[in-house]
């Protein structure tokens, strides 16, 4: 059972990053969401690694800011925490915009509106056996790789 949940966690993380372009946050706030959007998601990605939203810009827009969820159907796969990524090119929220406490999110910020600075996660995992890595926009994992692109 758990190689066909890695292997399907596997064939997802592959697809969901074909459109993906390496260009890590620069700021995060983890347990928290924005209370209030200012838009629709530019892109929604499903079943992928905290780190990829972190590490990927997802849009072919100026990306802004991301908000991921934890699936915890992924909690004992390499590479966790799995989940959603909802990708934005609309203004970011601010501090005061992020009310929304919630353990299972986490917001990613292509400006300075995290309260951390930095990605905030540890790096792109392979799937397979949780070697570090990162991920070209046609979704091929680079095992040791911190140049995609």
């Amino acid at each position: 059972m758990v190689a066909i949940k890695s292997l399907a966690a596997a064939v997802v993380f592959g697809a969901s990053l074909a459109t993906a372009t390496l260009e890590p946050a620069s700021s995060n706030t983890q347990g928290k969401c924005p209370g209030t959007l200012n838009c629709d998601p530019a892109k929604t990605s499903t079943a992928i690694q905290a780190a990829e939203c972190a590490y990927n810009t997802r849009t072919s827009e100026t990306q802004t800011f991301a908000v991921f969820v934890t699936d915890h159907q992924y909690d004992s796969s390499n590479g966790a925490p799995y989940g959603t990524c909802k990708a934005y090119t609309c203004t970011a929220p601010t501090s005061s915009e992020m009310t929304d406490s919630d353990d299972d999110c986490w917001t990613f910020f292509w400006n300075d509106n995290g309260e951390d600075s930095g990605v905030g996660t540890s790096c792109i995992k392979s799937p397979d056996d949780g070697t570090c890595g990162c991920e070209n926009s046609d979704g091929s994992f680079v095992y040791g790789g911190s140049n995609c692109s």
